[in-house]
């Protein structure tokens, strides 16, 4: 037999197998002690110990015995043999057996800390038991030890994610406004027209005005009536076309003989208007024009016409040719002196003549004179008698069976002068001519007074934000312009908002310019630019930036 077999069951092994011997309580040896039951012979420890050997006599353990006589006699057991249960009954007699601590030179399991082994609890099943490992209950973190908040794998990151968001609310609350100023939108501004306008159109006759520099001339008729010595104008202006005159030229002499003055005293016994000549002096062409068109002299524009053209039928043709090519429609000449009554023309068509004449420099300082000093016909009263009127530049009379009165006067309107035109047809006296003429200037210098063409607070625009701010740009004043007949004026309009932001700063400018005149107002804010919000900010940081297209 080897170390490694098996030892043989010991008798009270065989006993408790075949249940010869009771066993009380759990047939697992109590803690400190060993199970033994005298039996009159001496017993083998249970369980059994180690095969190596032990010195007995060195460490002898207490036993506890029961007596022989005490225990009744049992039956032995041969394995040889078979058994019959009947045949043996435990007794029932057997005292309580008594548990000893045995001590000895050895502890079993010594080597155990008990103050670890008594914290775990008994498994619930022997299986789980029976395993090598043991499981422990105990709480492995209900010791640990507390982490601090403020570790630096906390603090760290933290302060890190504080800075960022810091830096960007700074930035975006601070960050100026240049990549999202605000915006001009310009409105259209309709200006208001002039009202219609209301000539005083004389009671007989006809007429017609008109205002220079604006388009349009109205007249009572568009019908021609003759003209009489208006007609001269058109001899001065043919006259000057073949023999130019600058201002302060003379121009060529025309020399006089005793023949016509004998022409001048037949003018006047035919009833046509004439001035004396020098006899054995002359006249220069400058001296000439201002007898024609002063004195209303018929000879004097005879002379002049007879140096140029052989016959009136050749004169008329040369003048009505000018007279289409200079655009002046509306005028038929026959002969240069006025006193046949074929001469005639449309009120309208002698406004547009005397437009023409008075761009003459020469004919505009003649017919503007009320009188003149000439050589042979002495001191000369302009037949024009609106000369003595302010403002008045002359033209021209004329008088055949009717009085008649082309005349241009100039007007201030606030700080513009105007020239305004008149022409008067078949008028029955001077007086009646000069009152028509005169009560037509008053009308239109009435009707051509300054008015608002754009009123003040008229919005001209909106400055608009991306944070919905919404501003209207309004103007200063009142824009005012000279216009006449349902005239307009042409609104144009400048901003330059830069740095403005507050209500009232000027933030551009609107001019309306009228046929005549031109003004500038102002345009001004009607209410404050606000600033963003600080949550607009914070949350547009791409519109900030500038990066939003």
């Amino acid at each position: 037999m080897t170390s490694d077999d098996t030892p043989a069951p010991t008798r009270r092994a065989r006993r408790v197998q075949t249940g010869a011997v009771p066993v009380s309580g759990s047939e697992d040896a109590p803690d400190g002690g060993i199970l033994t039951i005298q039996t009159g012979e001496t017993d083998t420890v249970y369980p059994p110990s180690t095969t190596a050997a032990v010195d007995v006599t060195a460490a002898a353990p207490t036993i506890a015995t029961v007596p022989v006589a005490e225990v009744p006699s049992v039956a032995t057991w041969n394995p040889a043999e078979p058994v019959e249960p009947s045949g043996f009954a435990l007794p029932t007699d057997l005292g309580t057996p008594t548990v000893t601590a045995v001590t000895g030179g050895h502890t079993a399991l010594a080597w155990v800390d008990e103050s670890v082994v008594e914290h775990g609890a008994a498994p619930a099943d022997l299986t789980a038991a029976a395993t090598p490992y043991v499981a422990v209950e105990a709480d492995l973190l209900s010791d640990a030890p507390r982490r601090s908040p403020f570790r630096a794998a906390v603090v760290v990151p933290t302060l890190a994610i504080a800075a960022v968001v810091g830096a960007y609310a700074a930035t975006t609350l601070l960050w100026p406004l240049h990549a999202v100023a605000p915006t001009v939108t310009a409105m259209e501004v309709q200006p208001i027209a002039a009202p219609a306008a209301a000539p005083a159109w004389p009671a007989q006759g006809s007429a017609a005005e008109a205002v220079a520099g604006v388009p349009g001339t109205l007249a009572s008729t568009a019908d021609p009536d003759a003209i009489a010595s208006i007609t001269k104008i058109v001899t001065a202006l043919v006259v000057l076309e073949e023999m130019p005159l600058a201002v302060g030229e003379q121009g060529p002499e025309y020399r006089f003989t005793s023949a016509d003055r004998s022409r001048y005293w037949q003018y006047r016994a035919g009833g046509e208007s004439a001035l004396d000549v020098p006899v054995g002096g002359s006249l220069t062409q400058y001296q000439m024009l201002e007898g024609m068109l002063i004195g209303s002299a018929n000879n004097y524009a005879d002379r002049l016409a007879q140096g140029i053209w052989p016959s009136d039928a050749v004169f008329a043709s040369a003048a009505n040719a000018w007279l289409t090519a200079h655009g002046v429609p509306g005028v038929t000449v026959r002969e240069p002196t006025g006193m046949d009554s074929r001469n005639a023309a449309s009120p309208e068509a002698l406004v547009t003549l005397a437009q023409k004449a008075l761009a003459n420099p020469v004919i505009a300082e003649i017919v503007a004179k009320q009188s003149v000093d000439l050589p042979g016909a002495g001191h000369v009263e302009n037949t024009n008698g609106l000369l003595a009127d302010p403002g008045v530049v002359g033209l021209k009379t004329g008088t055949l069976d009717a009085w008649n009165l082309l005349s241009a006067k100039d007007v201030t309107i606030g700080d513009k002068t105007v020239r305004l035109y008149a022409s008067v047809l078949g008028q029955p006296n001077d007086e009646a001519r000069l009152a028509a003429s005169r009560a037509l200037y008053a009308q239109m210098e009435a009707e051509l007074q300054p008015k608002p063409s754009v009123t003040a607070s008229t919005v001209a625009g909106q400055v608009e934000t991306l944070w919905g701010d919404k501003v209207d740009i309004v103007t200063s004043g009142d824009a005012s312009v000279i216009l006449w007949n349902g005239g307009n004026g042409t609104v144009a309009t400048s901003y330059h908002l830069g740095d403005s932001r507050d209500a009232g700063d000027v933030v551009g400018s609107l001019s309306v310019t009228g046929p005549l005149d031109a003004t500038t107002v102002d345009l001004e804010l009607a209410a404050e630019i606000t600033d963003p919000s600080p949550w607009w900010r914070l949350t547009h940081p791409l519109d900030l930036f500038g990066l939003n297209g």
